[in-house]
C-alpha cells in the first residue's frame, strides 16, 4: 500500500540579530496552511502553501513528535523503516528540531532524536513473547565524503556505498554499536556531534558543515525471553526475523555566499551542501514528474542514501524549517517550494521480513561455533585431567544457553559508559602458544553473555501505568493524522464539488460561478508571480555558480603560476 511523503513546516521566531536590524514577520500561519508576504510587493496577494501540519514560532518540539513522529517511530518497532529529517537554510533551527539543546535530561527543550530514543525503548521493555537487538550507526557526508562519527579520526575519512539486493544502498564498513537502553544512545550521540564538523558563519554561531544520519536498526524475533539465547543457538526463531529502520537526517543548511560570509574552507563546504541539496531538489522534482523517466539519485551520495526514503520502502516524514524574516523571503519562499512539491512523493513502505544480513542470524551462526568449539576443548580437557583439577566445567556452560535464569534484565540499569564491543570470537580463533583451556572457556562465555545482554523487550510488561499511558498517546496520534487526513480531503474536493452543486436559481449559479472565476484569476496572477520568482532564484543561483567558477579560476591560475616557477627548481635537484 503506498502513502504520501508526510511534511510539516516549523517556523521559528525572529532572533536577536534579525531583531537588531528590525526586520519584520512576513509569514501567517495558522493549522494546515502559510502564507508568505513578498517584501518588496507587499500590496501584491500571499503566497499559500498546505501541508500536513503548520508550527508556529511558539510550538513546542514535543507537540510535533506527539502530532507527526509518533506514529512513525511506533511503526518501526512493527518492522517498517522510517525516516524524519530536516530541511531549510542555514540557521533557521534543523538542528535544535532533531537534537534539542543538548540537555538529556530536560524534557521541555529535547529534540526528535532523544525522544525517538526514549519512545522506543519504553516501547520494547511492555512488549511481550518478542526480543529485540537494537543497533545504532552514526555517519556524516562532509565535503562528498562519507565519515564515520562512531569511530576515531584515524580510520577510513571516506567510507564506500554498496548497494545490496534486498537491502538498498549501504555503508558496509560503518561502526555499528549494540545498545540497550536510551542512555547508551544519548552516549553515541554525544559521541558522534563532538566528531561532527560545525563552524561559524555570519548567520549561524554553531553551523553545521555536514548532514548527519543517525540510524536505529530494531531486529526482532518472537519467543519468551527465558528461551531467547536458546531459541538463537538451535535456530528456532518462532515466526522468523522482523527489522525496522529508523533514519534520523539532519541536512546542512543551504546557503549564499553573500550572506553567510564564506570564505575558503568555509566557501568550498557551503559549494558542497549546495550542490547536495540541490541534488536532493531534482530528485524530488522528478519523483513528482509523471513525465519524469529518470530520477537523478546517483547525483549525490545525500541523495543515494535518502534513495529509499524518497519513492521507496519507507515512512517519510520531512520538517521543514524556516525564518519569519523579510531578508529571508528568497530562501524561505525557496524552502516552501521544495516542501510543497515534497508531499507529492508516493512511497511503499512494507515490512521487513528475514531481511540477509540480519545481525541476529550473524549471532546464531557465532554460538553454534561457540558451541561446537566448547566441545572439542571439553573432550582435550578430559583427556588431561591430571594437569589440572581446578578446570572449569563446560557443563555449566553448556547449561547457561538453555537456562531461563541466564536471561539479564538490564535495559532499564545504569551501565557505565558503554565501549565498542570486543570481537571474542576472533580472538578465540587466533592460535596462542601460552594460553590455557580455562581462559579460553573465559572468553567463550564472556561473549556468550554479552549476546544475552543484547536481546532486550518485556522488562516492564507488566507496568500497567506505563501501558496505559502509551495507549492513549498512540490514539491521540492516530486521531491527529485522521484529523489532518479529514481536512485536506475536504480542502482538495472544495473545487471538484463547486461544479457539481445544485443551485435554487440561474442567478445564483450564475453569482457562484462568477465568484469561482474570480479565484481562478487570482490563481492565475499568483501562478505568473511564481515563475517571475523562480526565475529571479535561479538568476541568484546563476550569480552563486559564476562567483564560484571565477574563485575556482582564480586558485587554478595561481596553482599553476606556482607550479611553472617550482619546475625548474625540482628539475635541478633531480638532475643534482
Amino acid at each position: 500500500m503506498s502513502e504520501n511523503v508526510k511534511v510539516v513546516v516549523r517556523c521559528r521566531p525572529l532572533n536577536r540579530k534579525e531583531n537588531e536590524s528590525k526586520c519584520e514577520n512576513i509569514v501567517e500561519i495558522n493549522e494546515y496552511a502559510i502564507s508568505v508576504l513578498n517584501p518588496s510587493a507587499r500590496n501584491s496577494q500571499k503566497k499559500m502553501f498546505t501541508f500536513d501540519s503548520v508550527y508556529d514560532m511558539i510550538s513546542k518540539t514535543e507537540v510535533i513528535y506527539n502530532e507527526m513522529c509518533y506514529s512513525l517511530v511506533e511503526s518501526t518497532l512493527d518492522g517498517y523503516n522510517g525516516t524524519i529529517f530536516a530541511y531549510g537554510q542555514t540557521g533557521c533551527g534543523k538542528t535544535h528540531t532533531m537534537q534539542g539543546d543538548g540537555s538529556a535530561k530536560d524534557g521541555y527543550n529535547c529534540g526528535i532524536i532523544p525522544r525517538c530514543f526514549e519512545h522506543i525503548f519504553e516501547t520494547i521493555s511492555m512488549a511481550t513473547n518478542i526480543r529485540y537487538l537494537a543497533l545504532v550507526s552514526y555517519l556524516e557526508i562532509y565535503n562528498e565524503n562519507i565519515r564515520d562519527l562512531l569511530s576515531d579520526s584515524t580510520g577510513i575519512m571516506n567510507h564506500p556505498l554498496k548497494e545490496m539486493p534486498g537491502v538498498g544502498v549501504t555503508v558496509p564498513t560503518l561502526t555499528t554499536q549494540p545498545v540497550i537502553n536510551a542512555k547508551q544512545c544519548y552516549y553515541w550521540l554525544k559521541l558522534g556531534n563532538k566528531n561532527r564538523v560545525t563552524a561559524t558563519t555570519l548567520m549561524n554561531e554553531q553551523s553545521s558543515r555536514s548532514h548527519t544520519i543517525f540510524t536505529i536498526s530494531l531486529e526482532q524475533f518472537q519467543g519468551p525471553s527465558s528461551s531467547s539465547v536458546s531459541s538463537i543457538a538451535s535456530g528456532d526463531i518462532m515466526g522468523g526475523i522482523r527489522r525496522g529502520k529508523l533514519s534520523l537526517v539532519d541536512l546542512a543548511g543551504s546557503e549564499r555566499q553573500r550572506k553567510t560570509g564564506a570564505q575558503g574552507s568555509r566557501f568550498k563546504e557551503a559549494t558542497k551542501i549546495n550542490l547536495s541539496l540541490s541534488a536532493l531538489g531534482n530528485v524530488i522534482s522528478s519523483l513528482v514528474d509523471s513525465k519524469s523517466k529518470h530520477v537523478p539519485y546517483r547525483d549525490s551520495k545525500l541523495t543515494r542514501l535518502l534513495q529509499d526514503s524518497l519513492g521507496g520502502n519507507t515512512k517519510t516524514l520531512m520538517i521543514s524549517c524556516i525564518s519569519p524574516a523579510d531578508s529571508n523571503y528568497d530562501e524561505t519562499l525557496s524552502t516552501l517550494r521544495y516542501a510543497s512539491r515534497a508531499k507529492n512523493i508516493s512511497n511503499k513502505p512494507k515490512i521487513n521480513e528475514d531481511p540477509k544480513d540480519a545481525q541476529l542470524r550473524q549471532y546464531q551462526s557465532e554460538i553454534l561455533h561457540l558451541k561446537r568449539m566448547l566441545e572439542e576443548s571439553e573432550q582435550k580437557i578430559f583427556r588431561r585431567k591430571d594437569k589440572d583439577n581446578n578446570i572449569i566445567q563446560l557443563s555449566h556452560i553448556n547449561s547457561d544457553l538453555q537456562s531461563p535464569s541466564a536471561d539479564l534484565y538490564i535495559a532499564n540499569m545504569n551501565f557505565p559508559t558503554p565501549k565498542p564491543e570486543i570481537d571474542y570470537l576472533s580472538e578465540l580463533n587466533k592460535p596462542k602458544v601460552s594460553e590455557s583451556s580455562d581462559e579460553l572457556q573465559l572468553q567463550a562465555r564472556n561473549r556468550i553473555d554479552f549476546i544475552k545482554r543484547t536481546l532486550i523487550g518485556g522488562e516492564r510488561a507488566n507496568d500497567l501505568q506505563l501501558r496505559e499511558r502509551h495507549r492513549v498517546r498512540k490514539i491521540a496520534a492516530q486521531r491527529h493524522l485522521s484529523a489532518i487526513a479529514n481536512a485536506l480531503s475536504r480542502v482538495e474536493s472544495e473545487d471538484r464539488d463547486l461544479l457539481q452543486g445544485h443551485y435554487a436559481s440561474i442567478t445564483q449559479e450564475i453569482n457562484i460561478k462568477n465568484e469561482h472565476i474570480r479565484i481562478c484569476r487570482q490563481k492565475i496572477k499568483m501562478l505568473e508571480r511564481e515563475v517571475a520568482d523562480l526565475n529571479s532564484e535561479f538568476q541568484l543561483d546563476r550569480e552563486d555558480y559564476l562567483d564560484e567558477i571565477r574563485n575556482l579560476g582564480r586558485n587554478i591560475k595561481f596553482f599553476q603560476q606556482l607550479f611553472s616557477k617550482v619546475q625548474p627548481i625540482l628539475r635541478r635537484n633531480g638532475k643534482n
